[in-house]
């Protein structure tokens, strides 16, 4: 699985001082920029390289205990390729020295043309880094 280290801000958080649960989601996105990077890539570079888009079709999230306000977490991600458009990341936030899991879920992506925004299957270069995150 792939993993990443995030800090947390106050903008993160809500008045008792927790990360506001739809930061779950900004948290994966940044781990799946991550991602990207650690497999030689630009996310933007090569969805403009592929003509396409990978836009969020589902997404869950399982709190677990608070992600506090300045804390540092591990994002860590697995993809499992459904089908030859879509990939499901599901992801697991640990508290970053205990390791403490704080939180768990998925997004679902899907592979679309800029032209028509119909599904279309995984070009490689997209492919190979989501496989990336199967590999550690």
């Amino acid at each position: 699985m792939f993993e990443t280290r995030i800090q947390t801000f106050w903008a993160d958080s809500d008045a008792a001082g927790i990360a506001y649960f739809s930061h779950f989601f900004r948290f994966v996105e940044s781990a799946e920029e991550d991602l990207f990077r650690a497999a030689g890539s630009d996310r933007q570079v090569v969805l403009d390289e592929q003509q396409v888009w990978l836009p969020r079709v589902e997404s869950f999230a399982k709190f677990r205990k608070p992600i506090r306000v300045g804390s540092a977490i591990i994002v860590r991600l697995h993809a499992e390729f459904k089908g030859l458009k879509t990939v499901k990341c599901r992801f697991e936030i640990f508290e970053s020295e205990k390791r403490e899991l704080l939180a768990e879920g998925y997004v679902t992506l899907v592979r679309v043309s800029r032209n028509g925004f119909k599904g279309i299957p995984m070009p490689e270069p997209i492919r190979r880094v989501f496989e990336t995150a199967n590999l550690s």
